[in-house]
């Protein structure tokens, strides 16, 4: 197990933060900045502007394909930082898992089922990211105080908003002073994950892939728990078996059992609901139309029914425009929000795909490829008296605790799901009784393989073959009797039933194979340091969940780690003396590195670093020591005291251009800035 404890923790705390407060600070600058809106005129209904050319504003800077929640946060970002921005969305309304439907009056979201991050709270960072890109104009309505319940057989397990009490209920039911000892130590152990590791990894994604190659082998110890399972992690803590299904319930929140499931990001899910849950008041399209109209209020457009056949790359291999309806569309930047795969081997030409090969070839991997897809059943329920009473909290009905197992059985046989989450819009949303009179909603989700569907992928939507809709009737009834076993009440009681499968949402959600949650979520996929916003393609760029993590609020951040727009808001680290460049030898690596760089990222991230510890690895040479003065510019808010460094295997390259981008410390924080005007390393 990796030593959490280790000596560098205090590295780590100041590297942690660091990646958060670049998020919120750049929100925050962003903010503050004086500007004028070109366009006060909103749109009647800005989720269904159809394609035409004519609604194209011209110059554009950006293009944005895909309009889930990470091309709208991007976009976003964008358009208020200047840029003018289009949003090209393939589906009849923009969203992405953010869209809701109306089917015979009743109203059903599609992605968004329950948010944590205390976002009930006005000063919480994933309260403050959202707000800044929909100008405070979605609110949020607390879910049930015991948001999830989990069961399994006669089992329940209530999960509330406080730790405190949760972990006295969990106490409760396994009463042994070991597994009480295994209760403190898992959620201690998942609170210093997510703010010591997760933030650190963030950090690294925003840093050039060379400086984040150097970086992650130098960290390799402190980065170990990445790399770690569920059920591995669980196992160290406690050997009760038991504990860890119930712990480890939420794994359909990322679609991963414990087994092949990343522990960080189930520590990333555990702490993101550790204040409860809330839902958008007035539904999840609330939060996409309040989004759309900050695009539009700052002059750009998010237009639907355009979907993005290719981009549009010269022999420079720099990305000018995509192809719509067979028609080009020009402009300085690319961001793509639909996914590394579907990005890569379907808008990249073939002519241009060698410069992805190693991203294509690595999405193959079974540990980095997603493995599941997810079903949906969507239940309409007639209440026209207003009897019924429905819980503002979502159920997880496993088949055991051994999760594990179950996939396996369901792998074996697919009408056999391992899990069922049943959510109730209706319940969560306060409007919805007046949008809606007399009528309530229920989704029901479980799992789907692809291959059962993939062969009527090319059928007509709503016409696909009788075969199909024979296999949706066995599932339907599978999933409609579990709501009934739980909530007897509803017996005679539902008007209405649809189905969606893994083809539904590659149709209407633009996924891979209906991976909703984009690429796996496992240990391999968050070492894969090609997955950043960056793409080998110049002026491509990438957003979305599989920069971050899946669900809403990983696809907002993944938003806003974007790289076009970044300007640095005043200058920092002014070198005393300008000096040249240093190429910086570890290993078999080489970077080229300015001095105010090197001093302030190496150091400040492994406090250890020194020309010893480097003399042992293979291949590097010590040099001549060289030390660099270096001076903070006193408009920096906190002043930085003068330091010194060491500068290992030190090469002067007066020609070559330096990194693009220097991370600087101000205070606790690592902040990362580009510097105008420079290229990327050359090798």
């Amino acid at each position: 197990m990796t030593n959490l404890n280790s000596a560098s923790s205090a590295s780590l705390a100041i590297a942690a933060s660091g990646a958060t407060a670049w998020l919120l600070y750049r929100s925050w600058t962003s903010w503050t900045r004086k500007a004028v809106c070109p366009n006060e005129t909103p749109s009647d209904d800005p989720t269904k502007q159809g394609f035409s050319t004519k609604k194209v504003p011209p110059n554009l800077d950006v293009i944005v394909i895909g309009s889930g929640m990470g091309g709208l946060s991007t976009a976003a970002i964008l358009a208020k930082e200047g840029k003018t921005v289009l949003v090209l969305e393939q589906h009849d309304i923009a969203g992405g898992n953010l869209h809701t439907f109306t089917e015979n009056g009743y109203e059903f979201d599609t992605g968004l089922h329950y948010v944590g991050g205390d976002i009930g709270n006005k000063r919480s960072p994933t309260r403050k990211l959202l707000d800044y890109i929909s100008d405070e104009t979605v609110e949020w309505e607390p879910m049930d105080d015991d948001y999830d319940v989990a069961i399994s057989g006669d089992d329940e397990y209530r999960f509330c908003s406080s730790w405190t009490r949760l972990k006295e209920r969990l106490k409760i039911s396994f009463p042994d002073d070991k597994d009480k000892e295994s209760i403190d130590k898992y959620f201690d152990l998942v609170r210093r994950t997510v703010r010591d590791r997760f933030p650190l990894l963030l950090l690294l994604k925003m840093l050039p892939e060379r400086v984040s190659d150097v970086c992650s082998w130098l960290l390799d110890r402190q980065l170990g728990i990445i790399k770690m399972t569920t059920k591995q992690m669980l196992e160290s803590v406690t050997s009760n078996q038991k504990l860890i299904g119930v712990l480890s319930y939420h794994y359909g929140d990322y679609g991963e059992t414990p087994d092949r499931g990343a522990f960080l990001m189930h520590a990333i899910i555990t702490y993101h609901y550790r204040s409860g849950a809330y839902y958008p008041v007035g539904g999840p399209l609330r939060i996409s139309e309040s989004i759309i109209r900050v695009i539009e209020k700052w002059g750009g457009k998010v237009l639907v029914r355009a979907p993005v056949s290719s981009i549009l790359i010269d022999h420079r291999n720099r990305a000018y425009g995509v192809v719509v309806k067979g028609k080009e569309i020009l402009a300085k930047s690319i961001v793509s929000s639909v996914g590394s795969p579907t990005t890569m081997t379907k808008l990249i030409p073939e002519s241009h795909q060698s410069m992805v090969r190693k991203q294509i070839d690595m999405m193959k991997d079974e540990n980095v490829a997603s493995n599941i897809s997810l079903m949906s059943v969507f239940v309409g329920i007639s209440d026209p008296d207003g009897s019924i009473k429905l819980p503002k909290s979502n159920y997880w009905m496993h088949q055991s605790w051994d999760h594990d197992k179950n996939m396996a059985e369901y792998k074996q046989d697919h009408l056999k799901i391992p899990l069922f989450f049943i959510s109730f819009s209706s319940a969560k949303d306060p409007t919805y009784a007046s949008r809606h009179p007399g009528k309530h909603a229920a989704m029901i989700i479980g799992a789907c393989s692809y291959d059962d569907v993939e062969r009527f992928k090319y059928d007509r939507v709503k016409h696909r073959s009788s075969e199909y809709i024979s296999m949706k009737e066995k599932w339907q009834e599978i999933f409609i009797q579990v709501l009934l076993d739980h909530f007897p009440e509803l017996r005679g009681k539902i008007e209405y039933t649809e189905v969606g499968t893994a083809v539904t949402n590659d149709y209407y959600l633009g996924t891979h194979r209906g991976a909703v949650y984009g690429l796996a979520h496992t240990p391999k996929r968050f070492q894969q340091r090609w997955l950043h916003a960056k793409t080998p393609i110049k002026n491509l760029y990438m957003s979305g969940q599989d920069i971050c993590c899946c669900g809403i609020g990983g696809a907002l951040v993944g938003g806003y780690m974007h790289r076009p727009s970044r300007q640095p808001p005043y200058e920092v680290g002014q070198i005393s003396d300008p000096a040249p460049p240093v190429a910086l030898t570890i290993g078999n690596q080489k970077l080229l590195v300015p001095p105010n760089a090197v001093e302030s990222l190496l150091p400040r991230l492994v406090r250890s670093l020194h020309v010893h510890a480097l003399s042992q690895f293979s291949g590097s040479r010590i040099a001549t020591e060289v030390e660099l003065d270096v001076r903070v510019s006193s408009r920096v808010p906190e002043v930085v005291e003068e330091t010194r460094f060491v500068a290992v295997d030190v090469r002067v390259a007066r020609e070559l251009a330096i990194l693009a981008e220097v991370a600087y410390v101000i205070g606790r924080h690592v902040l990362i800035f580009p510097q105008r005007d420079h290229a990327d390393v050359i090798e």
